[in-house]
Formats: C-alpha cells, sequence, structure tokens
C-alpha cells in the first residue's frame, strides 16, 4: 500500500541541492529572453510585412535559410564569440544570442501579413505613427502569434542544456536543466527525488500553456486554413 502523499522528496530537492537558486536562475533567463525575444522579432516581423526598404526581399530569404541551421553547427564559434566578449558565466550570455529568432520572426511576418492594412491606414490618416500603430492597432490584433511565440520561446529557453553546459560553470547562473544533471549524478541515487525535480521543471511550462492556450490553438488553426 503508498503511503499518505507527502513533500518528502521536495524537501530533500532543496536540502541536497541548491534549487531555489537553480530555479531563479531559471525563471530569470526564460523570462527576460521571452520578452526580449517577443519584441525583437515581432518589431522584425512587422518592418518585412509593412515597411518597404532597400535589401528587404534578399534579408527575408536569409531569414528563411537561418531556420534550418541548429544551434550545434554554430555552437563553437558562438562560445569563440562570446568568450572574447567576456560574457561567460553571466545571465547575458544565455539571453542575449537567443534574442533574435528567425522562425520567430518568421511567424510574425505571416501573421502580420494575413491582417487587414485597413486598420493601419485608418489609424494613420488619424495621425498615427508607426510605433503607435504596432503597439496600439497591430499588437492586440495579433494575440494568436504573440502566444504562440512566447510558448515556443519559453519552452526553449526553460529546457536549454547545451548552451548553458558550454558557458556557465558557477552555482551563481546555473540553470534548472544542468542543476537536474548535476543532481542526478549526486549520490545516494533517490528516484523520488528526481521525479520531483522533474515536476519542478514541467510545472512553469504547464501554466504557460495553459495561460496562453486560448490565442495559441486560435494560432494553430488560422495557420491551418491559411496553409
Amino acid at each position: 500500500m503508498p503511503r499518505a502523499p507527502t513533500l518528502e522528496n521536495y524537501t530533500a530537492l532543496v536540502t541536497r541541492l541548491d534549487m531555489v537558486r537553480n530555479f531563479a536562475n531559471s525563471a530569470i533567463v526564460t523570462v527576460l529572453a521571452t520578452v526580449l525575444s517577443v519584441l525583437v522579432n515581432s518589431l522584425a516581423g512587422y518592418a518585412f510585412a509593412r515597411l518597404q526598404w532597400p535589401g528587404r526581399d534578399r534579408l527575408l530569404l536569409l531569414v528563411v535559410a537561418l531556420m534550418i541551421i541548429p544551434l550545434e553547427a554554430i555552437a563553437v564559434p558562438l562560445f569563440y564569440e562570446v568568450t572574447l566578449l567576456g560574457w561567460r558565466d553571466t545571465y547575458w550570455v544565455q539571453i542575449i544570442p537567443f534574442v533574435a529568432n528567425a522562425f520567430s520572426i518568421y511567424l510574425f511576418y505571416t501573421f502580420f501579413l494575413g491582417l487587414p492594412r485597413e486598420l493601419e491606414e485608418a489609424a494613420r490618416i488619424d495621425g498615427a505613427g508607426p510605433w503607435r500603430i504596432f503597439f496600439r492597432i497591430v499588437a492586440p490584433n495579433a494575440k494568436p502569434v504573440f502566444a504562440t511565440v512566447v510558448i515556443l520561446s519559453f519552452l526553449t529557453q526553460w529546457s536549454a542544456l547545451l548552451w548553458p553546459l558550454m558557458v556557465t560553470h558557477s552555482e551563481t547562473v546555473r540553470p534548472l536543466p544542468l542543476g537536474m544533471a548535476t543532481f542526478y549524478s549526486l549520490p545516494p541515487l533517490q528516484w523520488g527525488d528526481i521525479f520531483a525535480f522533474g515536476v519542478m521543471m514541467v510545472t512553469p511550462v504547464l501554466l504557460i500553456f495553459v495561460l496562453f492556450q486560448r490565442w495559441f490553438v486560435q494560432g494553430v488553426a488560422t495557420t491551418g486554413v491559411k496553409g
């Protein structure tokens, strides 16, 4: 017969590992990276979809081409670059390289193409500038794509392991996935503690999906209809 439910495994995590620090590190990196990613990539997608400037089409083709390049292909030169900049073992080395994302830019670009231009033209006639049009007109009507990018960016950053393993070495900035890899190698091997760690890893992702699922499903459905 199973025993009554307890929090014994979770308290063991705190005593055997600096769980709070690892969780806080992942939260800081993931939230900042997601917010910056949504801001930068949405503005880039809007520039590609609506603005006219020299070299736009060629640069868009480059963005599309970059979607097929995995992190593993650029990890070594990127590691060399951040080492020269003195960014290793910091929060910023886990955030800045992944703010701009080709896939997110393309998602925003394709969604903004489907928005009716009449809304922006009416605002422009009323005297609104590009920034006000984007934040007051375009962004409120693009909740599905914003929710999609938030979920994908959060999931990618929260579960990142390879890059933090390469660029961090101290507990001060070590994220949760790397802390879990370290914890797994600590004797004694307690599967209850490991499963509790897994619950701590998955819970924030589930919460983000629950918060944004309505707009996420809307965005997937819209993309499917257009395709």
